[in-house]
């Protein structure tokens, strides 16, 4: 072969892998409507005009970059048409899959593609059905033998029309509008970076491959933190204030299940050594959690967190709207009522406002009837409590016993280890666990006598005790930290956004964050009684 012909046909295959690159553009910018569609509001005229050119630039760039990487290398070394189209379709095929993938995956659970996003895939798609994850897989490979498919006849097209393809001139049109956008899209972020024009960066983890995140950004994005808090301005952790929360968050469709006995429950306003060791003692029937519970440093908020089951950063909104817990009424028509009683020694002034009408004195009688007691009582009032205990007790009834707080209420101490009381149950089969929070207690009682759509998440994050369940990651807020507990690690982070990460021995990891998809997850757990 003479080198001019040789080079006519180098110059063909050149021209065949634009159109190729050209074909798949398209696909990429309909996929990448998957990620638009997922974007948050953004309110201004610039902010939208952002995200139609930066979708325009993006989904035009990966495919060329692909295409300048893996292809054009190829069409010069090895200039056969017909390997060149089966390594094209195969390296489309995986390609726009992947993205494709990434966009269905982005759209569900709001992160990108890594190795513990799928991890997580597997496993709730396991949780969703017997058999999930192999359905998955079926799904996959079907997925990508369809793509495979198309790829094969966008090249093999390419390949034949090629002459016909090259007599037209609206790609010349089209690639200056992707470049325009391309570069318009970088220049606006620039500018919206140096600004904190949040319409604008509150995107940067929206497209794949795109600007690199930060926890507070991610948290500027999520709605935790304003952009404003950059500059040490106030956020939505210390203007809960205007928090709105959204309680409960659907309707709520429960039926009844069938029960003869009543629950009680002892929340203690402040849980010391010598109450634990003294209750221990006296009531042996009493089965001590052997995992870390989680309690709070204040006994208002305490009690809140316990009763509705939802992130402390909305007890002012609770309170403000003047809402009760969404299962008292349901309780109610089922003929089992939620009776709240304070001893006198607790008070029902410590009880928060919102429910102190609901909340009665507490005796030390025996509560007539089929019922569920939540009786709030003090470290003065362990003799009562344990006379109490031996009669329930011994007529088989469940009794789960917590405290609202440690020895030392109020406490500055960020670590977790200060949210740490004893918890204890007699008569009800608990599943053993490495953590538990006061928002578990009400869904594990109420588990014996009601199930609802949603499992209780319409109105609770908590997990009930007696159902098995995947532990972690968990997130868990008192105000104003929250924190995020996996496997091997917890992190704290404050109302800045400024985090402090732990290793399981409790030693501080500097410069160590959480891993992305953990985090976002953590925020969209949070965020799920935001009336937003």
């Amino acid at each position: 072969m003479g080198k001019y012909q040789q080079r006519d046909r180098i110059a063909r295959l050149i021209s065949w892998g634009h159109w190729f690159t050209f074909g798949n553009i398209f696909l990429c910018l309909l996929i990448g409507l998957l990620y638009v569609e997922n974007a948050l509001p953004t309110g201004s005229a610039l902010g939208n005009s952002y995200i139609f050119i930066s979708w325009l630039g993006h989904f035009a760039f990966l495919p060329f970059v692909a295409f300048i990487i893996l292809l054009f290398p190829l069409c010069l070394i090895v200039p056969f048409s017909r390997f060149l189209r089966g390594y094209a379709a195969t390296i489309g095929t995986i390609g726009l899959f992947t993205l494709l993938f990434d966009g269905i995956f982005f759209r569900q659970y709001g992160f990108h593609l890594n190795t513990y996003s799928l991890n997580q895939l597997a496993l709730d798609a396991e949780e969703w059905f017997a058999g999930g994850s192999f359905l998955l897989l079926s799904l996959i490979i079907l997925s990508f033998l369809l793509i495979f498919a198309v790829q094969l006849t966008l090249a093999n097209i390419a390949w034949k029309r090629l002459d016909l393809l090259r007599d037209r001139s609206f790609a010349k049109v089209f690639t200056a509008v992707f470049i325009a956008s391309f570069l318009a899209s970088h220049s606006t972020h620039i500018w919206a970076d140096a600004n904190l024009y949040s319409p604008i960066t509150q995107h940067d983890d929206l497209f794949p491959l795109s600007y690199p995140t930060t926890a507070k950004s991610l948290m500027a994005r999520h709605g935790w933190i304003t952009t404003e808090q950059f500059q040490g301005r106030q956020d939505l952790f210390s203007r809960e204030a205007q928090l709105r929360v959204k309680y409960p968050t659907g309707p709520m469709l429960c039926s009844k299940e069938s029960n003869s006995l009543s629950t009680t429950v002892f929340a203690f306003q402040h849980m010391d050594a010598e109450t634990a060791a003294k209750l221990t003692a006296s009531v042996p029937q009493l089965e001590r959690h052997q995992g870390q519970h989680l309690a709070h440093v204040d006994s208002a908020a305490a009690i809140t967190t316990l009763l509705y089951g939802i992130p402390d950063l909305y007890n002012q909104s609770i309170h403000r709207q003047g809402l009760l817990p969404a299962y008292l009424r349901t309780m109610q028509d089922f003929a089992t009522p939620v009776r709240l009683l304070a001893s006198p020694a607790f008070g029902r002034d410590s009880v928060p406002a919102v429910m102190q009408a609901e909340t009665r004195s507490w005796t030390g009688a025996l509560q007539p009837g089929l019922n569920v007691s939540v009786i709030f009582v003090t470290a003065a009032d362990i003799d009562e409590v344990i006379t109490y205990l031996e009669q329930v007790i011994e007529s088989a009834q469940p009794v789960i016993i917590t405290g609202l707080t440690a020895a030392t209420e109020n406490s500055n101490t960020i670590q977790p280890e200060v949210l740490n009381v004893p918890l204890w149950t007699a008569n009800m089969d608990v599943y053993p666990r490495q953590l538990t929070t006061l928002e578990d207690i009400i869904p594990t009682v109420l588990t014996a006598y009601m199930s609802c759509a949603e499992q209780f998440r319409n109105f609770t994050n908590g997990i009930s005790l007696t159902q098995p369940t995947r532990e972690f990651p968990r997130v868990y807020t008192v105000r104003p930290y929250f924190y995020i507990f996996e496997q091997q690690q917890t992190t704290i982070i404050d109302a800045n956004g400024d985090m402090l990460l732990f290793n399981q021995a409790g030693e501080l990891v500097p410069g160590a964050v959480p891993p992305t998809p953990v985090f976002i997850q953590s925020l969209r757990e949070l965020q799920r009684f935001a009336d937003q």
